[in-house]
């Protein structure tokens, strides 16, 4: 038994020390936000982004633009029901997320959520499309995917 947690202490301290030597550093969450903050609804579209295809176990990425930085991007959570046939965000645009957040200049965000599937809303400003990703969280998933989100100005 000691031998096993042995090998499992050494992968994880190697793995820690090579992701430190090759400049990754790890995904820090953003700031938590009310739940009762309002989506800042800008620019002239709502852009989707359906990754429902490919489950993840956990929920964190960056937000990136429009410009330089991350431009404190509220990111807010969505629960959706199962399967949904349209890749269309929640029709409640102005219903209550079960979790909120804005990220800092990195643009990094991150939500530890149950099995089900959600709608990550994020806005800006003024000016800027509201993107909305839809994903499927399923624990057990042996894929931990990091999702770039890249903001964009509305025409």
């Amino acid at each position: 038994m000691d031998r096993v947690k042995h090998t499992a202490l050494s992968a994880c301290f190697f793995f820690g020390l090579t992701s430190v030597m090759l400049g990754q550093s790890p995904s820090r969450p953003c700031t938590e936000e009310s739940v009762t903050t309002e989506t800042r609804w800008g620019g002239n579209e709502r852009i989707v982004i359906d990754l429902r295809d490919q489950p993840t176990r956990t929920v964190r990425g960056v937000v990136r633009g429009p410009g330089e930085g991350s431009l404190e991007t509220l990111v807010q959570v969505f629960p959706r029901e199962h399967s949904d046939p349209l890749c269309r965000p929640s029709d409640q645009e102005n219903a209550v997320p079960a979790a909120a957040c804005v990220t800092g200049d990195d643009g990094f965000f991150a939500f530890s959520l149950p099995s089900g599937e959600y709608e990550l809303r994020m806005s800006q400003n003024k000016g800027v499309d509201v993107t909305s990703v839809i994903v499927t969280v399923k624990h057990g998933c042996h894929r931990a995917r990091k999702i770039k989100v890249a903001m964009h100005v509305g025409t």
